[in-house]
């Protein structure tokens, strides 16, 4: 047995025993993992007051038989708004609910990482009404990374390129696009997309995150982007997330 050091951000922890927390990690050298924080109920409180879920720290770890034990933490970011307030809450939580589906134990997967962090950050740091953004951002890329992104520019169905200039057909069922030759011919589950939605669905999907804004994109564009992202991640994954329901919640009582 050994002891190593990785960087790890915190999705989740519970209580075991009575004075010991298990503590779900995702690391940037081994993928998702669980570790054992000794100690973190009772008395411990420097143990205690670090491993809470969306904060970041670099940890030495002594990998058990079974499980890792938490030796050493040093703090890179608390994100602490995350867990200060209801609506950071529950954004915060469906996107740590996502990575921890969707990542693999004992697999590292360093663009995951890098992007659990960056929106994990980037919420913490956003106003209210820039959740959102940030929800949708990470669903588009999350899609990208895992390879099942939405299908724009060519049709899922024949292979041809698709004229975006009109109302396009998008498809969950399909992947993508369907052009107006193959979906006449044929009944589809579709959204319509305009011209504007679709640069906008690219831009989010493909541009790197420093460069895109919460200002770029109407609250109407960015919740149809959200929603089809979200079932193309249902459908094609398997992924919904049973902190969806919260923040559906959160949502409506607000509006």
């Amino acid at each position: 047995m050994a002891t190593f050091e990785t960087e790890a951000l915190v999705l989740k922890q519970f209580d075991l025993g009575e004075s010991d927390r298990l503590i779900t990690l995702y690391t940037r050298e081994k993928g998702k993992l669980k570790a054992v924080a000794k100690g973190a109920r009772k008395g411990n409180k420097s143990r205690s007051g670090l491993v809470l879920p969306f904060s970041y720290h670099n940890f030495i770890l002594y990998q058990g038989k079974s499980l890792a034990k938490i030796n050493h933490i040093e703090s890179i970011a608390m994100n602490s708004k995350l867990r200060e307030d209801l609506d950071y809450m529950a954004y915060a939580s469906v996107v740590s609910e996502y990575i921890e589906r969707a990542g693999l134990e004992e697999e590292a997967d360093q663009a995951l990482f890098s992007l659990l962090a960056v929106i994990l950050e980037k919420m913490a740091q956003a106003q209210k009404e820039e959740l959102l953004f940030y929800l949708t951002v990470f669903k588009a890329k999350l899609l990208l990374l895992l390879g099942v992104k939405p299908e724009i520019e060519n049709c899922t169905v024949c292979g041809d390129k698709v004229n975006l200039n009109n109302s396009t057909p998008l498809s969950v069922e399909e992947g993508g696009s369907i052009c107006k030759n193959c979906f006449k011919n044929n009944s589809y589950k579709f959204t319509l997309f305009s011209l504007n939605e679709m640069r906008a669905l690219y831009k989010i999907t493909f541009a790197e995150i420093s460069q895109l804004k919460a200002d770029q994109f109407g609250v109407q564009i960015l919740e149809k982007i959200n929603e089809v992202t979200e079932k193309f991640l249902i459908y094609h994954l398997d992924l919904k997330p049973k902190s969806l329901s919260f923040l559906y919640t959160i949502r409506k009582m607000n509006n």
